[in-house]
Formats: C-alpha cells, sequence, structure tokens
C-alpha cells in the first residue's frame, strides 16, 4: 500500500514538473467581424484557442500594424494542472482604411515568453462606406461636362 501512495505522489509531482515547463498554446479560430467591414466599422477579432494547462486565459495582447499587415501577438497565462483547457479573446481596433488586410495571430506562453502557435494569415477586405462612393461617381458626372466645354 505505501507502495502504491508513493508511486501516485512520484507520478503526480513528475506530471506537474513536466507540464509548468512544457506547456503548449493552441489558436483553433480567428474570426474577423464584421467579415467585410466598411470604413467607419470598429472591427472585432474573436479568438479562441486551447492549453495544455488549467485555466488558461490571455493576460494580454501586442497588436502592431506596418501598411496592410496587421499582427496579433497573445500571451497565455496557464495553470499548473495538466489538463487542456479551453480560452477566448476579443480585441476591438479602430476603423480601418479601404483595402486588403492581412491578420497574423500568435499564442506565446505568458510565463516563457515562447512562441507557441500561429494562427494561419487570415485576409479581409475594408470597403469603402456607400455614401464616399455615391459622392464619387457624382463628382465624376459634374467633372465630365466640365472638361468637355473647355475644348
Amino acid at each position: 500500500m505505501k507502495r502504491k501512495i508513493l508511486k501516485v505522489i512520484t507520478l503526480t509531482i513528475i506530471m506537474c514538473f513536466s507540464t509548468s515547463t512544457g506547456t503548449t498554446v493552441w489558436i483553433d479560430s480567428v474570426d474577423v467581424i464584421p467579415w467585410q467591414p466598411l470604413e467607419t466599422d470598429i472591427i472585432t477579432f474573436d479568438i479562441a484557442g486551447r492549453a495544455s494547462s488549467t485555466t488558461s486565459q490571455v493576460e494580454y495582447d501586442q497588436f502592431t500594424q506596418n501598411g496592410t499587415s496587421l499582427q496579433l501577438d497573445l500571451y497565455v497565462n496557464m495553470g499548473d494542472l495538466p489538463m487542456i483547457s479551453d480560452w477566448t479573446y476579443s480585441k476591438n481596433i479602430s476603423p480601418l482604411s479601404a483595402g486588403t488586410y492581412t491578420l497574423e495571430v500568435q499564442g506565446f506562453d505568458y510565463q516563457l515568453g515562447t512562441l507557441q502557435s500561429t494562427y494561419p494569415a487570415v485576409e479581409f477586405t475594408v470597403v469603402p462606406e456607400p455614401t464616399t462612393i455615391a459622392l464619387l461617381g457624382l463628382s465624376l458626372l459634374i467633372v465630365r461636362p466640365l472638361s468637355r466645354r473647355k475644348e
């Protein structure tokens, strides 16, 4: 009986030690809401993932924009027990100019700062506001007759 108890304690210690140094973060999905935002829309990135330990959560993020390339780095804090747990995170960003953007999301271990997971790049298009398109069309109609008169 004492040997069984000793084995259980030893295995528990080994599992706790191995999970604290060998944790993993996975990113399962990245959604852009709305999918085709207008230039005036606030854009939300909804991210879902898992971690190889209990009570995982995103502690903080780093968002960077370089032209049409967007990067979102998530730092996931994980618990001590060796069980898979789910986490979710939402990030709101200010409106973007019209164009096609590429979003890359990466998951990092919060304690170690090491890259654990990269989600395949998500591409989305920000479309001009309908009023802007209408005004552009109207200005073309006005400019065209003016250019004919000068000739």
